[in-house]
């Protein structure tokens, strides 16, 4: 593994720093030793209350940087975890990006896409309206679009997690179970192909049916319609929930396990009778489902160029995450959806 104590401890540096005793720094202190102890509900409650006294002991909205560290710990995705993860190289001294998603799967938390989604706006905010595309950032602006690009990776490979039931086993050679979970991260993407493009996969043959609008019901009894997908791959039947009409190309959403359409009977198994729908991952009826085309193919793209263009100071960790898109992005010319499903069928 490469180690890369050098920037690892720049990145800790600019986020907890040190208190400096006085009574305006006591409270930026407590945040900074929590964050270390890794209590990071107690920075969310503080920093995230508009009535926090512990405003006054930063310098403008710096407050933003200890918040958005605290959700990505939140996730189960310390900044300094994540880091590590960048370039680890196996017993072979390979490295891959296979390698960083298996790594970060195994750390999520169940509520990872909505704590990155909050990091992300506090990181947002810490920017004050610069773009991390800008020429002429500032050492702080390249540490905090460092932040944001590893966050909007992060959203694409948490994403890559609920397309199959165990991402670890599909990428474990040794697991006799990886077959299975390859045929469910495939028929995930026969899926997207089906209703995003209108075309069957390689994997499913004209076994791919879209079929009736289902609307599901939240708890506040509005209703949301999808699209029921159902995908069958060597006699196995698989179900995912899609957007869109029969005349207007739509995604798939993502999903958890499976439910009646008023989330009830939630199952890991599909059942035509107790639970006969691809269950969505939101289940909050004030928040959109989360797009699959969308989250890999926006957040994969920005969230790496973000990261190579933050990590020009580190030559070998650049490097690292060129190979990465290169992993996808065959023709160079930015990732897209196809290049998505081509990689994880393969996966």
């Amino acid at each position: 593994m490469k180690i890369r104590l050098g920037i690892a401890s720049a990145l800790m540096l600019t986020l907890f720093g040190c208190g400096s005793g006085d009574d305006a720094a006591s409270c930026r202190f407590d945040m900074q030793q929590a964050l270390d102890k890794g209590n990071y509900s107690v920075v969310i409650a503080e920093l995230s209350n508009p009535g926090s006294s512990c405003y006054a002991a930063y310098s403008g909205n710096d407050w933003q940087l200890d918040l958005g560290a605290a959700y990505m710990g939140q996730a189960g995705l310390a900044i300094s975890d994540i880091i590590a993860l960048v370039g680890a190289e196996d017993e072979g001294g390979n490295s891959s990006f296979d390698q960083f998603i298996d790594g970060v799967s195994s750390k999520q938390t169940t509520s990872a896409l909505d704590d990155l989604a909050n990091a992300n706006n506090a990181f947002t905010s810490a920017l004050n309206g610069t773009s991390c595309l800008s020429l002429n950032l500032s050492n702080s602006e390249k540490d905090i679009c460092l932040y944001q690009g590893l966050v909007s990776t992060l959203k694409a490979t948490t994403s890559m997690s609920f397309l199959t039931d165990n991402l670890g086993i599909l990428l474990d050679d040794s697991n006799p179970d990886q077959d299975l979970e390859k045929e469910k991260m495939q028929a995930s993407m026969c899926a997207l192909q089906k209703i995003n493009q209108g075309t069957d996969c390689s994997a499913a043959p004209g076994a791919v049916t879209v079929g009736t609008d289902v609307d599901f019901t939240y708890n506040d009894s509005s209703t949301r319609t999808f699209r029921d997908i159902q995908v069958i791959i060597n006699g196995n039947e698989y179900h995912r929930l899609g957007t869109g009409s029969a005349v207007t190309p739509g995604t798939t959403v993502l999903t958890k396990d499976y439910c009646q359409n008023d989330f009830s009977n939630l199952s890991a198994t599909w059942n035509v009778s107790t639970s006969p729908y691809a269950c969505p991952l939101n289940q909050d009826p004030a928040q959109a489902d989360q797009n699959v085309s969308t989250l890999l193919v926006e957040t994969l793209n920005s969230g790496l160029d973000s990261l190579q263009g933050a990590l020009g100071g580190d030559p070998d960790l650049a490097q690292d995450i060129q190979d990465y898109k290169t992993e996808i992005d065959v023709d160079s010319n930015g990732i897209t959806i196809d290049e998505i499903q081509n990689y994880l069928n393969n996966l």
